[in-house]
């Protein structure tokens, strides 16, 4: 049983059309990947929360392998509607496992009355710092590392995240993140550089937008996304930037594929470096393009210097590495192609699993 704020993939597209801001699309990308892989060789079933929902009234649903408790829209009542909901969606399946996303309290709530009801064994899903969280306050960070201790073991991002929620040294694994097997795209690549995220200037998107609106670079910009800088692509348009707003997934990953470049032009910061994986860059290389990225130790890990890494998020540095691959396209090309090997053997689906029975076994 997987309990989680993620939807169904169709139900996540749906919820794109509907909102303009919808559920942070990095939180959503990871769980889901990781619920198919566990579904592949266990019988699992995702529990969700469906937040961002706006009626009074909400119905529950199923989509697939996925249910949605009812409940009534309130603060209160909706965690009571949630937890009695997976109450019951226990009874009917009585799983042995339950993964949780430690991030959300009301589910970490769930988790330790189904603990205690049933003696069921909780594993937690550990994706980032609460602290780090935009908006978050200090009373929330608070409950997450409190109510975290129901885990029996963790799956976590970085080691840093694992001494963050798990100082009791519980059985743990670190998954930096997951690579899908789509299908090799074999087409003209198309001459544009390719980002899709969350648009904050603290992520460097502003510097990566001001590059293609003040710098002489080889290639356009297609950007995908939505926060704060979305009113500045919106109202500012630029023959060089084309803006899609936000997109699904599997959408962003398909224009990866068929990009020129892909680029993160993150900032460096070792205290989120400590607590984070930009999962971006795990899709940009399995996608088979050129990643220009500034550095993230746990990939350099796996791919070494296959990724064109560069010493800062500067505008003229993305240009002058936009310029420099234009130059050298072929020989970057196959570094690209080297990378995403490196990246299959690293985090292949089987070896993963291996690791996730392990854990199972010990607790």
């Amino acid at each position: 049983m997987y309990l989680t704020t993620a939807r169904h993939p169709h139900d996540y597209e749906a919820l794109l059309k509907k909102y303009k801001k919808a559920p942070n699309p990095s939180n959503q990308n990871f769980h889901n990947k990781l619920i198919n892989i566990l579904r592949k060789t266990y019988p699992l079933g995702a529990f969700s929360t469906r937040s961002m929902e706006k009626n009074f009234f909400i119905m529950q649903s199923k989509t697939d392998y996925y249910y949605y408790p009812g409940y009534i829209n309130t603060p209160i009542l909706k965690r009571l509607g949630i937890i009695a909901g997976g109450l019951q969606y226990y009874q009917e399946r009585t799983p042995t496992v339950i993964f949780v996303d430690t991030l959300n309290v009301t589910l970490l709530d769930l988790a330790r009355k189904l603990k205690k009801r049933f003696a069921v064994k909780v594993i937690g899903i550990v994706t980032d710092n609460p602290i780090n969280i935009t908006g978050a306050s200090k009373h929330y960070s608070q409950d997450v590392f409190k109510k975290s201790t129901v885990c029996d073991a963790f799956i976590g991002l970085t080691t840093g995240l694992l001494r963050l929620f798990n100082p009791s040294q519980k059985p743990a694994i670190i998954v930096p993140g997951f690579i899908d097997s789509i299908d090799k795209y074999t087409g003209e690549k198309e001459k544009y550089a390719f980002f899709a995220g969350a648009l904050y200037p603290k992520y460097g998107v502003d510097n990566l937008i001001k590059t293609f609106r003040e710098f002489a670079v080889p290639f356009k910009l297609v950007i995908a996304g939505h926060g704060p800088l979305t009113e500045d692509l919106l109202n500012n348009p630029h023959p060089n930037i084309e803006f899609l707003g936000q997109i699904c997934p599997p959408v962003a990953f398909r224009l990866a594929q068929r990009a020129y470049v892909n680029i993160n032009p993150r900032p460096i910061d070792e205290q989120i470096d400590l607590y984070s994986v930009p999962s971006k860059v795990i899709d940009y290389v399995n996608s088979g393009t050129i990643t220009i990225s500034t550095e993230n130790k746990e990939i350099r890990n796996l791919v070494g210097d296959n990724v064109y890494w560069i010493k800062d998020a500067e505008p003229k540095t993305i240009a002058e590495a936009l310029r420099a691959i234009d130059k050298n396209y072929n020989y970057w090309k196959q570094r690209a192609t080297e990378a995403k090997n490196d990246l299959i053997k690293a985090l292949d689906n089987k070896s993963l699993i291996n690791k996730i029975q392990n854990l199972i076994n010990k607790i």
